[in-house]
């Protein structure tokens, strides 16, 4: 396969009816694609709201509701196909969200189906039901590698796909703050947050969730996902870091913001299913290079392998290099402008979807 002209693509949080990851994933999902491609279909009339209830369902509870949105699914790009021709399916879903058999019988009637998913080292459980069917799997973390290779099953280790009309040039014009973190709380954010403000950092913290509850549903239920709430404010770091908070930003307020940051902060950590701290890459490490940044990350194989770390991306392997460079780098303006300079031709040449989608037609 040389091309990917004709796709279908199913991405579900972007079928539910709000939520940041819906946004999100429409940007950096669908509009990439459809930029790139010669006809990209989606589904139609489908809510996968039900598919990200936080706090513990019985399976049962979400059963009915899976088997008739997979039918419908299966039966929307099953029509395509016998339309206009599938080259792929091309989807970001947890294996809760769609039926193994459904990707079976559309692979079956010729159309490969290429699955990413960007948390294969901590919820690579909630993954496999799909990666042991579908054509390709396409994740991010070069530490869940052995997990795909365990079950025997095709796979592409490969950074995100961004779209670049969602990436304005963002470079620092006017240093309004030294340095910026964009997130929501977690307990280990807390707490890193707190170690570099103790050691002199000077950061502001934004996003929803730090000051009061967030109001966007997507919002809540990712923060009980990671089991946060009231456990947040008895951390011993909560007030230090609190009061450095202003609350969150509205999607157009973005770029505005990041013009007046001479450096951002990424915080790439998730636990896995033993509790242990992982850093693996996450979208905001392409996104903010993406922008122009001057970005400053925790160092891991997948950032290093997508950007050149110290020209491309800055990075830090303990607090304390972390904290040192906060401290250092709003002094030195032009060295801040040139990795985010570099950082933005990378991602604009590398990890765009015009880029992705050749290497997965080779791989496919």
């Amino acid at each position: 396969m040389t091309r990917l002209r004709q796709v279908f693509c199913v991405v579900a949080d972007c079928h539910a009816p709000s939520g940041h990851y819906r946004s999100l994933w429409q940007r950096h999902f669908y509009d990439g694609l459809r930029a790139v491609v010669d006809r990209l279909t989606i589904p139609a009339n489908l809510d996968w709201a039900w598919a990200r209830r936080a706090g513990p369902e019985p399976a049962a509870d979400m059963a009915d509701e899976r088997s008739r949105v997979s039918e419908h699914l299966a039966a929307q790009i099953l029509r395509e196909h016998a339309v206009h021709g599938l080259d792929a399916v091309i989807s970001y879903c947890f294996g809760g969200d769609v039926q193994p058999e459904v990707v079976r019988r559309v692979i079956a009637a010729g159309v490969p189906w290429v699955n990413f998913f960007c948390d294969s080292t901590y919820r690579f459980a909630e993954v496999e039901p799909l990666a042991r069917v579908v054509s390709l799997n396409w994740f991010v973390e070069h530490a869940a590698i052995p997990n795909y290779r365990a079950l025997g099953v095709p796979f592409l280790c490969l950074p995100y796909a961004l779209t670049p009309p969602h990436l304005p040039d963002c470079a620092c014009v006017r240093p309004e703050r030294a340095a910026a973190f964009i997130g929501m709380p977690t307990g280990p954010r807390v707490e890193q947050l707190g170690q570099l403000l103790a050691a002199g950092a000077r950061l502001e913290i934004r996003g929803p969730g730090w000051r009061e509850e967030p109001t966007d549903n997507a919002a809540r239920q990712a923060m009980l996902f990671h089991g946060l709430g009231d456990q947040l404010r008895r951390q011993p770091s909560w007030p230090q870091v609190q009061a450095r908070t202003q609350g969150p930003l509205r999607d157009e307020e973005v770029p505005e913001y990041l013009r007046g940051c001479r450096v951002v902060l990424g915080l790439n950590q998730g636990l896995d299913g033993h509790g242990r701290q992982l850093s693996y890459l996450k979208l905001r490490d392409l996104e903010f290079p993406g922008h122009g940044c001057c970005y400053l990350t925790e160092h891991n194989d997948d950032v290093a392998a997508a950007l050149d770390v110290g020209t491309e991306v800055l990075t830090y392997r303990t607090l304390g290099e972390a904290a040192q460079l906060l401290r250092e780098l709003p002094r030195q303006p032009e060295h801040c402008v040139r990795i985010g300079e570099a950082g933005r031709r990378r991602v604009l040449a590398d990890h765009t979807w015009a880029a992705r989608v050749r290497q997965l037609a080779a791989a496919l």
